[in-house]
């Protein structure tokens, strides 16, 4: 805006000086009053919220044990009955009868009545079904259920379920268990009393009605402890990696759905208990929920409430914070009509310099004319205004810098796409860095064929050439920060090195005030390290450490690939030379020609000054024979 239409819109204000002040004013009113209102509004939505989610983990972890108690009673069950004599007997008399013969079939049924006195305790009934499997092959031997018996139980054949010890697995969509549904599985291996080797594997199966009994005690204790309405509520069984499994409203047979997207899925890949935020996109209803995962079955327990039910005492607060803001602002604008005469000029000029300011006149200043506060105030802008300034010119530094590091980092990339000699590559590579960021040294150290040693492959300057003429190298875990470095596969900073602990002096480079070295490493694997020394103390900053691990990286995967392409080649030659070997022996007749000629070929491809080959004569080798014999 120009000067004359600054003047024109100040001509045009008809609004009193009470007036203007209290317009000013009523914001400064208003909004603290509204943040203290919206903050009591959502500091008690989040104490809420927080209890809700509180109580729905305390809820889901009892839930959870309820299960796993539900769990341990029938593995004991089934360990106890896997010893008895009534199963051992038949069982016994199976594997010394002929399949299909009279006696099999005698055992067989003896081995379902023993199988029939699993399936409960007492009055409790503890399994859907109990069948026994043989092993390796999965196939049902004999079952309560006959139907079965002769067929391939897949999970057992695929080794889905473990058939060495004791477990409880989660089945999903099993064509005999529980086809489109869920079958909890406990199993126990049979053992041979006398010889101690697995006969065949002793499996409880709970399905249908069985499971639904269990999710219903499950939902009996969250309606017993929970402090909400729980007829909105769900409570489910979540299976990896994708299958929600719940009961119908006023049923007992458990619903499974497979390719769910709910979060509770990626939220169990990183921790096994959590609450989460869910909307519901059929019903489109807001729910918060708790989980609590079983990492050995790959199983969790979840419980939602919909929000609407959590915060609805929240309701009343808000008419209170309207009135409340209200009758303040017209309380406000009143009182500073009634009292308030006139406005200060002066703020006018310090607007105007702010709009200088904020176009980038960083050395405009405000003339200090009064003693005053706008006095005052005048010097406190004149000094940001400084202070701006010596920022702004910082942070163009600071982008100069970063634009410095970028460039170097993309070099060195283009180096190691434009390079193919490992040795070119690194020597253009510290250069680059050492130029660049002006550092005092730079050294590349690669691990050699033990892993034990951190051998100088690269250097800058005439210390450089002499570090790479000695072969200097260092121990990995040794006494000093590139054996650190190494060994932890972590960057580090000696920001002082006369006074950090592992920084090992160099006599050749007697100016280094500060070091900082970063890995060389491909997948976890370390290669070596990337070695940087300063001139200055405090030379490296964090950031500097970052743009450092990405040129290390970079570097990392070009001397990988340099050394694939080596092998590959090496690989290659000596193919090659083999080839070219079998192909001089085509058409040699003569014992001393084929050796003269195998000789010499070997010493060719081995390089090896001396080549010997001896045979055996047949007396030696007979004589070897009988001895083996």
């Amino acid at each position: 805006m120009t000067t004359a239409a600054a003047a024109s819109a100040a001509r045009g204000i008809r609004f009193g000086l009470g007036t203007r002040l209290a317009l000013v004013l009523l914001p400064l009113v208003l909004i603290p009053l509204l943040v203290m209102g919206g903050g009591a509004y959502l500091r008690a939505r989040d104490i809420l919220e927080s209890q809700a989610k509180s109580q729905l983990a305390a809820l889901t972890e009892a839930q959870l044990e309820v299960m796993r108690a539900w769990s341990r009673l029938r593995e004991q069950h089934l360990q106890l009955g896997s010893q008895r004599a009534q199963l051992n007997a038949p069982l016994d008399a199976m594997m010394a009868a002929q399949p299909g013969s009279a006696a099999f079939a005698a055992a067989q049924r003896d081995l379902r009545v023993a199988l029939e006195s699993l399936v409960q305790r007492g009055d409790v009934t503890l399994f859907s079904e109990v069948m026994f499997v043989h092993l390796p092959d999965g196939q049902i031997v004999s079952a309560t259920s006959p139907e079965v018996e002769g067929q391939v139980l897949a999970p057992v054949r695929d080794a889905v379920v473990p058939v060495d010890r004791l477990a409880t697995t989660p089945i999903y969509n099993d064509s005999l268990l529980a086809p489109g549904n869920l079958a909890i599985v406990t199993t126990t291996p049979v053992r041979d009393p006398v010889s101690g080797e697995t006969a065949g594997l002793l499996l409880g199966v709970n399905r249908g009605l069985r499971l639904g009994a269990l999710m219903e005690d499950m939902q009996v204790l969250w309606q017993t402890q929970g402090i909400y309405r729980v007829e909105r509520g769900t409570a489910f069984l979540a299976l990896a990696p994708d299958v929600r499994i719940q009961l119908s409203r006023y049923s007992m047979d458990p619903v499974a759905e497979a390719g769910s997207d709910h979060p509770v899925f990626d939220l169990a890949a990183r921790s096994e208990s959590s609450s989460y935020e869910y909307e519901d996109p059929g019903a489109g209803i807001d729910s918060i929920g708790a989980f609590q995962w079983a990492p050995e079955w790959g199983l969790g327990v979840a419980l939602e409430l919909p929000a609407s039910d959590i915060f609805s005492e929240l309701l009343g607060l808000a008419p209170f914070i309207v009135a409340l803001v209200i009758v303040a602002g017209l309380a406000t604008l009143v009182i500073v009509i009634v009292t308030t005469t006139r406005l200060l000029r002066p703020l006018s000029q310090l607007t105007r310099f702010a709009e200088d300011i904020s176009r980038g006149e960083w050395d405009r200043r405000v003339p200090i004319e009064r003693a005053d506060e706008i006095g005052a105030l005048a010097a406190a802008f004149n000094r940001m205004a400084e202070e701006l300034r010596g920022l702004y010119r910082t942070l163009e530094a600071r982008v100069e810098e970063r634009t410095r590091q970028v460039r170097t980092a993309a070099d060195v990339a283009r180096a190691a796409t434009s390079i193919t000699n490992l040795d070119d590559l690194l020597r253009r590579a510290v250069e680059l860095i050492r130029d660049r960021f002006g550092y005092y040294h730079v050294t590349i150290f690669l691990l050699d064929e033990s892993g034990q040693q951190a051998v100088v492959r690269e250097s800058t300057g005439d210390v450089g050439a002499l570090l790479k003429a000695r072969g200097h190298s260092l121990a990995v875990g040794s006494q000093s920060i590139i054996g650190w470095v190494t060994a932890n596969n972590q960057g580090r900073i000696a920001t002082d090195v006369g006074r950090d602990p592992i920084h090992l002096k160099n006599e050749l480079l007697p100016e280094t005030r500060s070091e900082a070295a970063v890995p060389l490493q491909v997948a976890g694997r370390v290669l070596g390290a990337l070695d940087v020394q300063s001139k200055e103390p405090n030379a490296f900053r964090p950031e500097d450490m970052e743009v450092l691990q990405a040129l290390a990286d970079q570097l990392s995967a070009a001397i990988q690939n340099a050394r694939l392409a080596q092998e590959s080649a090496l690989a290659a030659e000596r193919a090659r030379l083999m080839s070219a070997v079998t192909g001089q022996f085509s058409g040699l007749m003569d014992v001393e020609r084929v050796l003269e000629t195998a000789a010499h070929t070997l010493h060719r491809v081995l390089g090896q000054p001396e080549i010997m080959i001896t045979l055996a004569s047949e007396g030696v080798q007979g004589a070897g024979d009988d001895g083996r014999g």
